[in-house]
């Protein structure tokens, strides 16, 4: 099984625990985990990880994309996504590699191939 690295606290560069909400651009450059509130966009050429407990709603532009929680609306994982057992997934995907675990909800589209293929949408 794949797994990122820095799911860890020792590997991460930001969190956002439980309790917390944002709503708008979030962009960071390493390996950031969201188990709270997230709205908007967010954007890196790293790793994000969405924890057990988070909830995202956003256009997310990510090297690697780590999913537990929910994500809704449309991701962008430039190297590769995973939809670990118990992530709730409304999406469009998009990468060149897509990991579902046993257990893990997608419902959506799903678009295999290069990056440059799917610019960000403005």
């Amino acid at each position: 099984m794949v797994r990122v690295k820095g799911t860890g606290a020792d590997g991460l560069n930001g969190f956002m625990d439980v309790g917390s909400e944002f709503v708008g651009e979030l962009r960071f450059r390493d390996t950031f985990r969201i188990d709270g509130h997230v709205k908007g966009k967010i954007v890196s050429d790293n790793t994000l990880i969405v924890g057990e407990t988070g909830h995202v709603e956003a256009e997310i532009d990510c090297g690697i994309v780590s999913i537990r929680g929910t994500v809704v609306g449309r991701v962008l994982g430039r190297r590769r996504i995973e939809l670990l057992a118990g992530a709730k997934v409304m999406a469009t995907l998009i990468s060149p590699k897509l990991v579902i675990e046993d257990g893990a909800f997608f419902q959506g589209e799903c678009e295999m191939g290069t990056p440059d293929a799917h610019p960000p949408t403005a």
